[in-house]
């Protein structure tokens, strides 16, 4: 046994797929396969329960995947306290970001990144939310920059709610609803409308507040996790956008895209939160990307000089 088993087992614990989890601790699903049969063999008794395509912990795999997670975290932590302390004000930053997310927050922290700290690399990445936790929990990730509801709170996990930013429809400026004072919702849906996919309380509020026919199923015409290739559709033909207005905050204040004026205002907003590991030593730039986050999340459109175009 030695810690790369334990990882890999956690690795396929975490992601419940041993495809996903392959793809996490870049090994084939192969050679995952015989790492979790060494560890298994090692500790004389069966982890995983392989059931047709659904992958599910043992009573003892259950007991041995709380232990290993305390082993690993506090050898990876270990590691990379002695890579911080080598590095000084170099060094690393990884940061995983939710879809949305990366389409308000990437850019902007580049841009300070790379204008504050040129000595410090930065990686972002995009994925799903199970596979980033998983990511983080191995320390593949110093942080994660997500939709609040996508994480769940674990005693392992420290959260910091940075802020919410206001949902909306967005058409393109010459879309026949652009310059209109007041519309329904019975006027929008008349046009496609996209989106990333919606939560399911996004979808219960829309569904309260306008109807059977805000139901994402109903409503949505195209979903991506692109919210850049959903703009550019928008740009170019008369679909209406729906998302957090600082995910297309460059559009709006460019002018390219507009804010559809409701009849009513829209009770959605994206709380977004920083997820980092609770009791780890964190890199010493994190708690200034921290507060250039949370400052950007602060920094709302004007939407008084938006709806006035």
């Amino acid at each position: 046994m030695n810690l790369h088993h334990l990882m890999h087992f956690l690795a396929v614990a975490d992601t419940g797929s041993f495809s996903r989890a392959s793809e996490l601790v870049h090994l084939t699903q192969p050679a995952l396969s015989r790492s979790i049969q060494m560890l298994e063999q090692d500790l004389g008794a069966r982890l995983i329960d392989r059931i047709g395509k659904r992958n599910e912990l043992t009573p003892f795999g259950v007991a041995v995947a709380e232990k290993a997670r305390r082993i690993v975290s506090e050898a990876v932590d270990l590691k990379r306290t002695a890579e911080l302390l080598s590095q000084g004000d170099g060094g690393v930053l990884r940061l995983g970001l939710g879809y949305a997310p990366n389409a308000m927050f990437a850019g902007p922290l580049l841009t300070y990144m790379l204008g504050h700290y040129p000595q410090v690399g930065v990686h972002l990445s995009t994925t799903s939310p199970e596979i980033q936790l998983a990511a983080l929990r191995e320390r593949a990730l110093d942080a994660l920059l997500v939709h609040s509801r996508a994480v769940h709170p674990h005693d392992d996990l420290h959260i910091d709610l940075i802020g919410t930013v206001q949902s909306g429809f967005m058409c393109r400026r010459g879309h026949p609803l652009a310059r209109r004072r007041k519309v329904s919702f019975d006027e929008i849906v008349n046009f496609p409308v996209v989106s990333t996919m919606l939560s399911d309380e996004a979808t219960r509020t829309l569904v309260e507040q306008f109807g059977p026919s805000a139901h994402a199923g109903r409503l949505l015409r195209a979903s991506a996790d692109s919210v850049a290739a959903l703009v550019e559709a928008v740009n170019a033909t008369d679909a209406i956008f729906l998302g957090a207005l600082g995910t297309a905050r460059a559009s709006l204040e460019k002018g390219e895209l507009v804010l559809v004026k409701l009849d009513r205002p829209l009770q959605i907003d994206a709380p977004y939160a920083f997820v980092t590991l609770a009791g780890r030593t964190q890199s010493p730039v994190l708690e200034k990307v921290l507060a250039f986050c949370t400052e950007l999340v602060a920094q709302k459109i004007k939407i008084a000089s938006l709806t006035s175009r």
